[in-house]
């Protein structure tokens, strides 16, 4: 009896390690709005997007991780987004599995313009141009709180409420670095 309540703890604990061992897939969706940090919050709910991405664990807890991003944001008045951006992380467990998370990191985004783009077709008029966009270098700075969950039976759920400062730069020549905030919910699942 000893023994097949011991075998059966045995292929619990190994399923849950291999389940572990796979990368998460993270989804959140984001509102944001093109302001200095913590300025006129109800702002960010204006515009919406979404984020999905994985983390890479660097220790055995999970709590010290890479990720890798990619989203998509539309801001009515300032041209919609798509970027790639990569953060370093951390996730301390305070308290039965709720805690804060910090991240920051290098990223980049094509920006796409709000209005349909003009240039001059070389006869002294003007015509319309192809949105191809502007490629912009980013930085990326958060700070959030997490629930590391484990009850689900074939799938880990972690949701997340995080608040992130993106630094845009090379937007335009008069503002060298863009303010940006995102108010990000969503959260981790392990399959």
């Amino acid at each position: 009896m000893f023994l097949v309540g011991y075998q059966v703890w045995a292929q619990e604990t190994t399923s849950f390690n291999q389940r572990s061992k796979k990368l998460p897939l993270i989804i959140s969706f984001n509102f944001n709005s093109l302001a200095t940090p913590f300025h006129k919050l109800g702002n960010n709910f204006r515009n919406g997007g979404v984020r999905i991405g994985t983390e890479l664990p660097y220790n055995r807890k999970g709590n010290l991780f890479q990720t890798i991003n990619i989203g998509y944001y539309r801001n009515r008045l300032n041209g919609d987004g798509i970027y790639l951006n990569s953060e370093l992380g951390y996730r301390p467990n305070v308290f039965k599995g709720f805690g804060p998370e910090f991240r920051l990191g290098p990223g980049f985004a094509n920006i796409y313009l709000p209005t349909k783009p003009l240039e001059p077709d070389g006869k002294g008029n003007w015509q319309r141009a192809i949105n191809k966009g502007k490629t912009a270098f980013q930085v990326h700075g958060s700070v959030g709180i997490q629930y590391q969950s484990r009850k689900l039976d074939h799938i880990q759920c972690s949701p997340f409420l995080q608040y992130e400062v993106v630094g845009v730069a090379g937007y335009n020549k008069s503002i060298p670095v863009l303010p940006t905030t995102f108010i990000h919910l969503g959260s981790r699942f392990k399959f």
